[in-house]
């Protein structure tokens, strides 16, 4: 008596799908182990950009201060929107009647939120880096690296 064809596939596909959740497991995990953080700051990008100027070193640390903090009200902003879109979304993922539309449309809210965060992080990083001169920045990052 042969096998169901589903079941022959069963296995391998689920070894594979455990395999993808580890290996992402592991890279979100290293991330944190990294910048030295509890995994619920990690996802707050004013504690990530804090975190990140311990590596500095004392003279750079208050450039990267002014950086951040010009932009701490509108990061915050950007965060508070971000929230408000996820909770949006639970709640059309929770509705009786499910509207696709609206919930692609949230999903499209909460991603351009995060990405306007992500761009004022990254300002904030760019205009750091452009005051470190380019042995402490190459120290920086091998000791980054090195971690």
């Amino acid at each position: 008596m042969s096998r169901p064809a589903r079941s022959r596939w069963l296995w391998p596909l689920l070894v594979a799908s455990l395999s993808v959740n580890v290996l992402l497991a592991s890279y979100v995990a290293t991330l944190i182990w990294r910048l030295d953080m509890p995994i619920v700051e990690a996802t707050n990008p004013m504690r990530v950009l804090q975190r990140a100027s311990t590596f500095l070193a004392p003279e750079d640390r208050a450039a990267a201060e002014r950086a951040v903090a010009e932009r701490e009200a509108a990061i915050a902003g950007t965060e508070a929107n971000v929230v408000a879109a996820r909770a949006k979304l639970v709640a059309l993922l929770q509705a009786p009647e499910l509207d696709p539309a609206a919930i692609r449309a949230t999903f499209d809210e909460v991603r351009s939120w995060r990405s306007r965060s992500f761009d004022l992080i990254v300002d904030a990083v760019i205009e750091t880096l452009q005051t470190i001169p380019p042995e402490r920045r190459r120290e920086l990052m091998e000791n980054f690296r090195a971690r």
